[in-house]
């Protein structure tokens, strides 16, 4: 028997096992930054351009995401504001099922692993229970990692985040890029498919694609970007562009 979480994950995860997530849930954090400024346009670019999935909170998904069959709806349940200190350390802002109730096809929760004893604990038992009711409801789970920490190599602690968050139930994980020499370990030693973060677009584009082109060769299962796409000056371009390298399709 086929259970209502492999159908929703086969929306995300195509035949090839790969998936392209374009990430609009910055503007609760920041604000109505660079493309957000129209979310509406944004999630229409995401579905013209071919991303398997658009990871949005829940107010953007109702009123924004166009109804269709071809690109998922991930409904993000965690938040902060850069209004006050640490926006690193998210709460939950909305519940599986209201999220559910939207359609959504997954869930995405943001957990920071590095800021102390406390904060670990806590977002520790709340991936964990989130995890048993993506169980319980059926939905997939997205578990997007990030480490706090002063190494001069972060690598190994993404690595650790990213393990973490698949051995409390995620069924997707999304890290930071851990460094070139790291991605073949992260792809290996996950037991859940890893999409690597797209980060603060500092870097040219045709630089990061040829990242994200050496990463999916190390075998992660996808690329979770934001800035790369709703700060091109083409949105559905940089969509379809990364679609064709997550896919292989170019």
């Amino acid at each position: 028997m086929v259970t209502g979480k492999e159908r929703r994950l086969r929306r995300l995860l195509g035949e090839d096992g790969k998936t392209l997530l374009v990430a609009v849930d910055h503007s609760l954090t920041l604000g109505a930054i660079g493309g957000l400024t129209d979310m509406g346009s944004v999630m229409d670019a995401a579905v013209a351009g071919g991303a398997d999935g658009v990871v949005s909170h829940r107010g953007s998904a109702a009123r924004c995401m166009p109804v269709q069959r071809g690109t998922a709806l991930v409904v993000h349940l965690s938040g902060a504001t850069a209004l006050s200190p640490r926006s690193e350390l998210k709460t939950r802002v909305c519940a599986p099922e209201a999220a559910l109730a939207l359609g959504a096809d997954a869930l995405s929760a943001h957990v920071t692993l590095g800021g102390g004893s406390a904060e670990d604990r806590a977002a520790l038992a709340d991936l964990g229970s989130l995890a048993a009711d993506c169980d319980r409801l059926g939905i997939p789970l997205l578990a997007m990692t990030y480490v706090r920490t002063e190494a001069p190599d972060p690598g190994p602690a993404v690595l650790h985040a990213a393990r973490i968050a698949a051995e409390l139930g995620a069924d997707i994980v999304k890290a930071a890029h851990p460094g070139d020499e790291h991605v073949a370990e992260l792809a290996a030693t996950v037991p859940a498919p890893v999409v690597l973060a797209g980060g603060q677009a500092d870097s040219g584009w045709d630089e990061f694609c040829e990242s994200a082109k050496a990463a999916m060769g190390a075998g992660v299962a996808g690329l979770c970007v934001g800035r790369r796409m709703f700060g091109a000056a083409d949105p559905v371009r940089a969509t379809a562009d990364l679609r064709a390298i997550v896919h292989g399709e170019g």
